[in-house]
């Protein structure tokens, strides 16, 4: 069994992944590190104003919303979201995320592990 604390895991700003991302950052809480091969847990914290553009990937991602306002995009539709409110994205569906209220918004994503893992800005 892994035990952790959400304090104690280093926090990563996204912008490093996916260009054109802004005051979007992320820890990976359950991984391959910790023999979790078929999933990840991650938590996201989202700054005021914060972005993650357009984008899309090979794995699938569940996303719950803890705290906070999300406007969540596809190439189709746009949704604001709060705390409680979740999303599901399929393989290769486009998506983007942006923070839409005035204090962080916070959300646990779980994605599938795929033998592609690459993000693909679309914007």
């Amino acid at each position: 069994m892994i035990v952790g604390n959400i304090n104690k895991v280093p926090m990563e700003d996204v912008s490093k992944l996916l260009k054109g991302t802004k005051n979007f950052y992320i820890q990976w809480l359950i991984t391959k590190e910790h023999g979790s091969t078929k999933y990840a847990v991650r938590r996201f914290i989202v700054k005021p104003g914060g972005v993650m553009p357009l984008h899309n990937h090979k794995y699938t991602e569940a996303v719950i919303i803890l705290k906070g306002r999300l406007k969540v995009r596809t190439n189709r539709e746009a949704y604001e979201l709060g705390p409680g409110d979740f999303f599901f994205t399929a393989a290769f569906e486009p998506h983007a995320l942006e923070n839409i209220g005035n204090d962080d918004a916070e959300f646990i994503c779980v994605i599938s592990y795929e033998d592609d893992m690459t993000l693909r800005a679309l914007e």
